[in-house]
């Protein structure tokens, strides 16, 4: 039997030095941006009922999720996402809180990934949610406080792509497909697979009307600028289609007059989760980095699963892609602060202490030397990299 004590999961790793020094001050201003908004912190535990992330509005299989059992033979699982939990604690412990709730997160989740596709099965996500409120103006401001986090981590090279999902719900009503049909459809436009997509609807052409036809071979390609909307209104006159586009025109025009629209894109086949989402959805990408850096949106229904009616929309911010794609950027965070390592004898470490402390005072690393000898302790800064050895006498 293999030992595999000096071993990790797959999925998992170790995050050492500079690196961890450097996620966690993400983190940190990530916090700062979100309390600074009037978001409250919450935190939920690690283990969940499995009860909690089931149901028609998950967001993730039962497969993907990391199940146990407790001492009464009850179903857990390690967190998988946020929103859920916090959907819980809203619908439970803040029902009677001041509404709209603004609420704020950041915490580890699991989920088994395949090794494959480059993801950790344990990862951080920071986000914000705003529960009880309805008007667009809720969805403009997550997606201000997403790209306003973005820039304040130090990156520049990325961008927000705006859909809605009423609005492919809106042209699925119309159409007469069984369930796995509208399914297989869905995951076409979606994965942007021109040619399974054509052949599927030239496969059902006798159940689909020509105006809604033409709008599903288009959708894959209807991304880009503002005039995207323009074009996909020209391709359908189905009244909710139209309010959803509506819908995206004025959540841009709000962000375009903060002057953050050049980080915004449109993207109407971005046609995910739809039994989870009920309007305005949004992802966002940086040079780099393979999936996602940010996604949300809106998820009326979420709440009703726990027994409160509460509309409420959000985003969570992958911390570790954020890091991925500083490295890959030009400006990256990390900035090597002066080091300084103070050799003492014995009976001279009050002296070598009040020094360390007047140099971390002034924002200078300064550890005290463990070093017996004066070239042990040079030996030891020159491997560690330190950038000055500052001897006290006895």
């Amino acid at each position: 039997m293999i030992n595999w004590r000096r071993y990790i999961p797959e999925g998992t790793r170790d995050i050492l030095f500079q690196e961890c020094s450097g996620k966690i001050e993400l983190e940190n201003i990530l916090r700062k941006i979100y309390i600074d908004s009037g978001f409250l912190e919450v935190i939920s535990p690690t283990l969940e009922f499995y009860d909690v992330f089931s149901g028609e509005n998950a967001t993730l299989p039962q497969e993907k999720m990391y199940k146990l059992f407790d001492s009464q033979g009850r179903i857990l699982v390690l967190r998988a996402d946020m929103t859920t939990p916090i959907a819980r604690i809203a619908a439970t412990k803040l029902r009677d809180i001041a509404h709209p709730l603004k609420l704020c997160y950041t915490s580890n989740v699991y989920r088994l990934n395949e090794s494959l596709n480059g993801k950790n099965s344990e990862f951080t996500q920071s986000g914000i949610e705003i529960i009880g409120v309805k008007s667009i103006k809720a969805d403009a401001e997550v997606i201000i406080t997403g790209i306003a986090a973005l820039l304040k981590c130090g990156l520049k090279d990325f961008k927000v792509e705006l859909g809605q999902a009423e609005f492919f719900k809106a042209i699925m009503e119309e159409i007469d497909l069984m369930d796995d049909e509208k399914e297989k459809l869905r995951r076409f436009i979606e994965d942007k697979n021109f040619t399974a997509l054509s052949e599927l609807l030239q496969d059902k052409e006798d159940k689909i009307d020509e105006k809604n036809l033409c709008i599903l071979k288009e959708l894959p390609k209807l991304f880009g600028d503002i005039k995207v909307l323009d074009k996909a209104a020209e391709l359908t006159d189905n009244v909710k289609a139209l309010e959803a586009l509506e819908s995206i025109r004025k959540v841009y025009n709000i962000i375009q007059s903060t002057g953050l629209s050049e980080y915004l894109s449109i993207d109407l086949g971005m046609v995910q989760n739809l039994n989870y989402y009920t309007g305005i959805i949004f992802r966002g990408y940086a040079h780099g980095v393979g999936g996602s850096i940010l996604s949300g949106g809106r998820y009326d229904n979420l709440l009703s699963q726990f027994g409160e009616e509460q509309p409420a929309t959000g985003l969570a911010i992958d911390v570790d892609s954020i890091m991925a794609a500083l490295e890959n950027s030009e400006s990256k965070r990390a900035k090597n602060r002066e080091k300084v390592l103070i050799y003492y004898k014995e009976d001279s470490f009050k002296e070598a202490y009040s020094k360390a402390v007047e140099f971390r005072k002034n924002n200078i690393v300064a550890e005290l030397s463990l070093m017996d000898s004066e070239e042990e302790a040079m030996e030891y800064a020159k491997k560690k990299g330190i950038n000055r050895v500052i001897k006290i006498n006895d």
